[in-house]
């Protein structure tokens, strides 16, 4: 016997006649089972996945400027 969830699914597509609904549940299908059963961290190369552990290992804020720096450049950008 079916579960409800899956009757109640195959009872929408059923009933479905949009055709770019059914194309888009289909991708949706395939992407989400497909992640569940793989990682997309090891689909990357493996400089990909450096870089990625790189940025992820970073301080928070590293890139951050300052507010007055900030400030700076506006009033210098406002000037021209």
């Amino acid at each position: 016997m079916l579960s409800t969830v899956k009757q109640e699914l195959l009872n929408k597509i059923s009933e479905t006649e949009d055709e770019d609904l059914l194309k888009t549940l289909n991708e949706d299908f395939d992407y989400l089972k497909k992640a569940t059963t793989v990682s997309s961290f090891f689909e990357l190369s493996e400089n990909d996945n450096q870089e990625l552990m790189d940025m992820l290992n970073e301080p928070f804020g590293k890139d951050t400027e300052s507010y007055d720096s900030f400030k700076a450049a506006i009033d210098k950008w406002r000037t021209r």
